[in-house]
């Protein structure tokens, strides 16, 4: 299992292809996700699942080494669909749904988000009322600890937007749903550093989900 199929929590699961893109998603595809559960359970969660068919308008990747990639399908409705691979296998799955984005006036300020004390790295966050527990970090009990920094490659259909590059310094967080006894929601919080003076800290909400909670075409 890779550093982020640890780091998220998944466990080694389905086959990924060799040569293509996990699950067969793909640029200008779309994907639906079942939200049976959303609605059996209407306002248990923090965030409501996209609705119906979402085409993939962006495709983000991050090369992780010794085989290991996470690949982001960014989705029409201010979703993100995560699929974290380990050569052949798939070993962890998370639906994400944009939930606040702040930007800092000034490049000192959006590396204040990222130094010790920041809200980024705590061990807990308070977001729109509801506790979060950092995930990651090798001392649960320390007060802060590091975001976890990489790089994301964004890319767009030929003939769409340009494609870009940027850096994260990211945490993830996670609640059980008391509602849903063994049921987490994540809150996934990461600065994002496009280049000179543009960047933004943004927050999302997000659970866990399996192949087949997803119809892809």
């Amino acid at each position: 299992m890779s550093l982020f199929g640890k780091l998220f929590g998944g466990d080694d699961a389905a086959p990924a292809p060799v040569n293509d893109l996990p699950l067969k998603l793909r640029l200008g595809g779309a994907v639906a996700y079942d939200d049976t559960m959303f609605k059996a359970n209407a306002g248990v969660l923090g965030f409501d699942a996209p609705q119906g068919n979402q085409m993939i308008e962006a495709l983000g990747k991050v090369d992780l080494g010794a085989g290991s990639h996470l690949y982001r399908f960014y989705l029409t409705d201010d979703a993100w669909l995560q699929v974290n691979t380990t050569g052949a296998s798939i070993d962890d799955i998370k639906l994400f749904v944009y939930a606040e984005t702040k930007n800092p006036p000034t490049k000192a300020e959006f590396v204040r988000w990222t130094e010790p004390g920041s809200q980024i790295g705590s061990a807990q966050v308070i977001f729109e009322g509801k506790s979060y527990a950092r995930v990651w970090g090798d001392s649960p009990a320390a007060s802060w600890t590091p975001p976890v920094a990489y790089d994301e490659s964004v890319e767009h259909p030929v003939g769409g937007e340009a494609n870009f590059d940027l850096t994260h310094y990211s945490m993830l967080y996670q609640r059980e749903v008391p509602e849903l006894p063994g049921r987490f929601e994540y809150l996934f919080v990461t600065a994002e550093d496009y280049g000179p003076e543009e960047f933004c800290v943004v927050y999302s909400l997000g659970v866990d989900v399996t192949s087949a909670d997803l119809t892809i075409t």
